[in-house]
């Protein structure tokens, strides 16, 4: 048995599958927050699987976990600090409560990545349809509650993750109207613009709000009742968007598209992944007709060297549950040594 987490500033997702078998034997949601550490989660998870008596703790032979914050350390020494929770997550600790096994801590975009590249061809969308694939490293940007970016580099034999910041880069303007973009958030942040501020879930608010300052197209006469009554003011957006309903919260998501493809671009010019770039996370999903117009235009808008990204496929995996996959594929290449 395998034992695989997803382990975010909200909730956790916790899971165990036979070895081999992506299918959970047993899958289940906890709210972080409700607990003081990843052990404390852990037992909680333990005690409700042997209550039900679904599966024999012992039996689990492997684990592997993503988290939402930087980790430090070698491979099966990693120490993780939480980036919303009060959390210090090591392997060691984990391990304990496991009767040492093997215990894998990975930043939630290197398991994010690792299912992207798990992931069946048929649950991609190919956004670059003149790509030929050749191998090599792979790239990973996933906007979610922030813009998390990875790189995976390839030795010939296996994939290495490289995890970043990268998502907190500066903002770079591709045309004029991206300048006055630039300028707008400047206002709004109080001084640095980076890529996160646009490319995630925050980012629809700032884009709609900036379409209908410049008055760039209209707005649905009752739009502002709908955004101030809305449980989640940036879901509003793109569901106006995707409904036809607002002029305004259309622009604002192909702003996002094509702001997306750019940065997609700029990480594909500083490593090469002819292994491909992967745009993942639920949000992708949200927005996908609007990844299908314009990601690939801001793409291979790089001047001299939009031939060279031309040649590199551009997939989107639009999989909430690519985490949890990851940390099972970890969990799995741990188990089998």
């Amino acid at each position: 048995m395998i034992l695989a987490g997803d382990i975010g500033g909200t909730r956790s997702r916790l899971a165990v599958f036979r070895a081999g078998d992506p299918h959970p034997v047993v899958e289940r949601h906890l709210p972080s927050a409700d607990y003081a550490s990843l052990p404390e989660l852990l037992d909680d998870f333990r005690q409700g699987l042997e209550k039900d008596r679904q599966i024999e703790w012992q039996n689990i032979e492997s684990a592997a976990f993503g988290v939402a914050g930087p980790v430090a350390g070698q491979p099966g020494e990693e120490v993780a600090r939480t980036t919303n929770l009060p959390w210090t997550v090591s392997a060691a600790q984990v391990r304990e409560l496991l009767a040492d096994v093997p215990v894998r801590i990975v930043n939630d975009l290197v398991a994010v990545g690792l299912g992207a590249m798990a992931s069946p061809v048929r649950r991609r969308v190919a956004l670059n349809p003149d790509a030929t694939f050749e191998g090599g490293h792979v790239a990973v940007i996933a906007p979610g509650t922030g813009l998390g970016e990875a790189v995976f580099y390839h030795d010939g034999h296996r994939f290495l993750p490289m995890p970043s910041e990268g998502g907190h880069c500066d903002f770079a303007p591709n045309n004029a109207r991206e300048d006055e973009l630039l300028a707008f958030m400047r206002r709004r942040c109080g001084g640095h613009v980076s890529y996160e501020r646009l490319l995630s879930g925050a980012g629809f608010s700032a884009l709609y709000a900036f379409a209908r300052e410049h008055e760039l197209g209209r707005s649905s006469p009752d739009a502002d009742r709908r955004l101030s009554e809305a449980e989640d003011r940036n879901a509003m957006v793109t569901r106006m968007a995707a409904n036809g309903e607002d002029e305004c919260a259309m622009i604002a998501c192909r702003f996002f598209a094509r702001i997306l493809g750019a940065e997609a671009g700029n990480m594909a010019l500083k490593t090469l992944p002819f292994g491909g770039v992967f745009i993942a996370g639920a949000i992708a999903g949200h927005v996908l007709s609007f990844l299908r117009e314009e990601t690939l235009t801001g793409f291979l808008d790089k001047g001299r060297f939009s031939t060279l990204l031309g040649r590199m496929p551009l997939w989107v995996v639009a999989d909430s549950g690519l985490g949890l996959a990851g940390a099972r594929e970890l969990a799995e290449q741990e188990r089998n040594g």
